[in-house]
């Protein structure tokens, strides 16, 4: 993941706890599943969950989101 895409993350952490935006538990799942991005977890999830907020916060979580898609997935072996 680029400095670009982590400096944007970190944003959009520091956004969902702006004024106009409703502080309930969807709020900390959604913050939570943005700090499993560091961890190269992707919840699908978060585009559900950015579609309840503010038009221009969801743009930015949809473009974020679709940043990560774009990068290979892991897969667990199990021996």
């Amino acid at each position: 993941m680029n400095s670009e895409t982590l400096s944007e993350i970190m944003d959009i952490k520091r956004e969902l706890y702006r004024e106009d935006i409703n502080r309930d538990s969807n709020t900390r799942r959604l913050d939570n599943m943005l700090s499993g991005l560091f961890d190269g977890f992707l919840y699908e999830e978060l585009q559900i969950l950015a579609l309840k907020l503010p038009t221009d916060l969801a743009t930015r979580i949809m473009k974020v989101y679709f940043t990560c898609s774009r990068y290979p997935q892991s897969e667990t072996q199990v021996f």
